[in-house]
């Protein structure tokens, strides 16, 4: 039987379409997908595999269609009107099971359903063999799946089982899907055990950690947590941890829970000790309680207890509501002048300015990311430095670039990034960022104690094409940022090997600096640009995607708390205009009779290009058939409209 609940959503959105507003509908349904694999490949000779998975979402994309031009005349790129298919992009990992064929992953990822649009999800699965590296090519390839969202969102129960193909061809893997109840909720717990079954027999003591699963609609159980081993401890104590609600019950506190514990064995085949079968909602309740002491139940009987020494429950603000209350957000931009980059004057080098206007990595990179952010920052100045360059005979690891130390949107940091080539500076090195990453640290603290209430948040960009030659002072650099408020983003220019920078991403591990002294949490992300070059929105949404939470994070750390929000303005008072985009000056390039002949301003509406990025110079045809030049303007997505005038 399908599934009613998927079916019902659709017939009540379909049946209400006509009484709610195109502009206020939400066109699609958030789902958290996770994964689980059976009778996997032994792929390691000595001991069990190490699987991983990696997820790619392969969506609709809009296309370029041609239609008339405002007037008539020549036919104009419009974007938006016609749908097609586009490579599939990387939407996460999940982590590594060690010494399993049968993996449960924790990891689940949230991903947009569009009922009407044909989204496949491709899952490739590996066994780990060189330990922390994000390179595939270091792993083995054990297979893979692909399935639509919309056969995963009609199956039975909302789960898909495959055959996996390619690779090892060998095993199954199963795919899960749940529509994703907004609670914010969080929940500060910590469990115990007492007089747990001894499974190490005489001469030993089991070493155990607990998990815990939720039941699923069709009855079975989900792994949505697990906990640190604690060897030799029949009576553990776990440590505290702070877990999202939506993860554990989906927002459902009566949602029932299964606690196990495991004795933890080095082969990956840990020995089951017993389990529990509650919901948070009794979990909390029982603190301090005779009821918060639950037995443990093996075979039948009573073999200990779990005890829930604390579960607190508090809320967590978004995002939305710090920007609500006027928080601002600030972008860095620092840019890599080492001599690996190339003169800036040879046709294909790294920094090379094109005639034609074309954007260098550097340029689109600084459009993309630059073009979001900027939205976010009311007067949108920023600072740009550069480092590696010799300037004055001296090489310089951080030095302004531009003539004052902020610059205006995105427009100014393209022409402080153009403008540095005119005064003669020096391609260089080594690089280092332990200055870049002091001076955006200090920046961003000073930023938030001069804001009411420290609502401010920075992020600094670092455009570098080589590997980081003071990788342990970056690391402690780093690890002192993570207690500012600060995220950092290392988008990877050119073809360089960056395997070693992937160390500095946090998805790998804690970041521990030189005294071993933990980062308060994870701040960077690192990209290649080659990865998304065919795709600049793609780029965006990649380096930006932790940003969110990385926000909330440390405003939580900090007990800051959002503004009350902004009151909007008068309307009364606001001139309403039927303007479609941005107004932009264009020069009339024509030759001949009727060139520029009309002194009364022309206007006409275009559709930027997704490959184009602010900056970028283009031409295109007026209705009268005449060349116009114009300059995408900074913070023009792609797709946008832009209103020309001539």
């Amino acid at each position: 039987e399908k599934s009613k609940k998927l079916s019902a959503r659709m017939a009540a959105m379909l049946s209400n379409a006509d009484q709610v507003p195109l502009s206020n509908q939400q066109d699609y349904m958030e789902i958290e997908l996770s994964i689980h694999a059976r009778n996997l490949k032994k792929l390691d000779l000595m001991s069990n595999s190490d699987p991983f998975c990696v997820l790619y979402l392969s969506e609709p994309k809009k296309a370029a269609a041609p239609t008339s031009a405002p007037g008539g005349g020549p036919r104009l790129l419009n974007l938006g009107m016609i749908r097609s298919s586009e490579r599939a992009v990387e939407i996460g990992r999940t982590e590594v099971v060690y010494d399993t064929q049968n993996p449960d992953f924790t990891a689940t990822f949230k991903v947009h359903y569009h009922f009407e649009e044909n989204q496949m999800l491709t899952v490739k699965i590996f066994d780990e063999d060189k330990k922390g590296s994000k390179n595939l090519n270091d792993h083995d390839y054990a297979g893979m799946i692909t399935v639509s969202l919309g056969q995963l969102m009609g199956s039975n129960g909302n789960v898909v089982v495959k055959n996996v193909s390619g690779g090892t061809g060998q095993g199954v893997i199963a795919v899960r899907a749940e529509e994703v109840t907004a609670c914010h909720d969080q929940v500060i717990l910590q469990l115990a055990g007492q007089g747990l079954k001894n499974k190490d027999g005489w001469f030993g003591t089991s070493d155990p950690f607990v998990t815990i699963s939720r039941m699923n609609e069709d009855g079975t159980w989900s792994l949505v947590w697990k906990s640190e081993v604690i060897m030799n401890n029949l009576s553990p104590k776990f440590k505290a941890a702070q877990i999202q609600v939506q993860k554990l019950c989906n927002g459902d506190y009566q949602r029932p829970l299964k606690l196990e514990f495991w004795d933890w064995d080095s082969d990956g085949g840990h020995d089951h000790m017993g389990y529990v079968e509650t919901n948070l909602g009794a979990i909390i309740e029982g603190v301090g309680k005779p009821s918060g002491r639950m037995p443990v139940q093996y075979k039948g009987k009573t073999h200990g207890s779990l005890v829930t020494m604390k579960a607190e429950v508090f809320q967590v603000a978004t995002l939305t509501e710090f920007l609500s209350g006027g928080m601002q957000m600030s972008l860095m931009v620092a840019v890599d002048f080492t001599g690996s980059n190339g003169s800036p004057m040879v046709p294909g080098t790294l920094h090379y300015l094109d005639p034609r206007g074309l954007p260098n990595q550097y340029q689109s990179a600084i459009s993309c990311i630059g073009g979001i952010l900027q939205e976010y920052d009311t007067d949108k100045k920023f600072p740009i430095w550069g480092f590696g360059a010799r300037i004055n005979g001296v090489v310089n690891h951080c030095f302004q670039i531009g003539d004052s130390e902020e610059v205006h949107g995105v427009g100014g940091l393209l022409d402080a990034y153009r403008g540095v080539f005119a005064k003669g500076i020096t391609m260089s090195g080594p690089t280092l960022f332990s200055s870049i990453l002091a001076s955006a640290t200090q920046h961003s603290i000073a930023l938030a104690q001069s804001t009411p209430n420290q609502q401010a948040y920075s992020v600094l960009l670092i455009l570098t094409d080589g590997i980081i030659n003071d990788m342990r002072q970056t690391i402690d650099a780093l690890v002192t940022a993570s207690d500012a408020p600060l995220s950092v983003i290392i988008v990877g220019v050119g073809n360089a090997d960056f395997s070693a920078m992937e160390a500095l991403d946090g998805d790998g591990g804690v970041l521990k600096d030189s005294k071993f002294k933990p980062a308060k949490r994870d701040i960077v992300q690192f990209v290649p640009f080659s990865k998304f070059a065919a795709s600049p929105s793609r780029l965006a949404a990649e380096t930006l995607a932790e940003v969110p939470t990385q926000v909330v994070q440390y405003m939580s750390s900090k007990k800051i708390r959002p503004m009350p929000p902004v009151p909007p303005p008068d309307f009364s008072q606001v001139t309403a205009s039927d303007d479609t985009g941005e107004t932009v000056q264009g020069s009339d390039q024509s030759t001949g009779p009727g060139a520029g002949a009309s002194s009364v301003p022309q206007f006409f509406e275009v559709s930027i290009p997704p490959t184009a990025t602010p900056g970028a110079e283009m031409v295109v045809k007026s209705p009268e058939g005449h060349d116009i030049k114009f300059i995408v303007p900074a913070g023009c997505p792609a797709g946008g409209v832009v209103r020309l005038q001539y």
